[in-house]
């Protein structure tokens, strides 16, 4: 039976990194994000219910979700964020589901489930284990401006709308902090792998 990892984290804490490295020692991955880009891009249903509760001004001039547009008005106000969540976390987990069980029949016996949402989603349920990666705040703003081309205020108000590092430290199994190099990183993940292996 293939162990599923949920691995999440603070937004410019570098899971990304992270889940490149489980990926390079054999584990098959899932980018949730990607998977909800491809939902919010072409499951019209989730595009309607987007638009029916944020109004066309988030669409763009292809009728396509403006992300940068809807990103300001729900990193803004949790509760429209918790909106936004409610209408498409059930998109996401149905088709994270359907690849983890493609996965599974094609004999992956670790499957990485990569997502900022994993715990608040429900998608950790479908989890064995599940790993944060965490890191100063600073230093997850600078790597957003330079990740996604945003201003300061932009990285900012997506840094204050996420979870305290609290929320993932008591939620996960493993946390994996991200202040240093990538030498020092790749040994706090081969830490927690060898933890792991040993509980096994």
């Amino acid at each position: 039976m293939a162990n599923i990892i949920g691995l999440t984290g603070q937004t410019g804490a570098g899971k990304s990194t992270v889940r490149d490295i489980f990926k390079e020692k054999g584990a098959a991955v899932i980018d949730a994000d990607s998977v909800a880009h491809d939902i919010t891009d072409n499951n019209l249903d989730c595009i309607y219910d987007i638009v029916s509760r944020f109004s066309c001004l988030v669409l763009n001039e292809k009728g396509k979700i403006n992300r940068k547009a809807l990103g300001r008005r729900v990193f803004s106000d949790p509760k429209e964020l918790a909106a936004l969540n409610k209408i498409i976390f059930p998109y996401i987990l149905k088709a994270i589901e359907h690849e983890v069980l493609g996965y599974i029949s094609k004999g992956a016996e670790t499957v990485i489930i990569d997502g900022a949402t994993v715990i608040e989603s429900g998608c950790g349920k479908m989890c064995d284990v599940l790993i944060s990666v965490v890191a100063e705040e600073e230093t997850r703003i600078t790597r957003i401006i330079k990740r996604d081309g945003i201003t300061k205020a932009d990285a900012e108000r997506r840094v204050l709308a996420q979870k305290p590092e609290e929320f993932y430290t008591e939620n996960s199994d493993y946390v994996i902090r991200n202040d240093s190099t990538p030498a020092e990183l790749e040994r706090n993940v081969n830490s927690v792998l060898k933890n792991m292996l040993n509980k096994n």
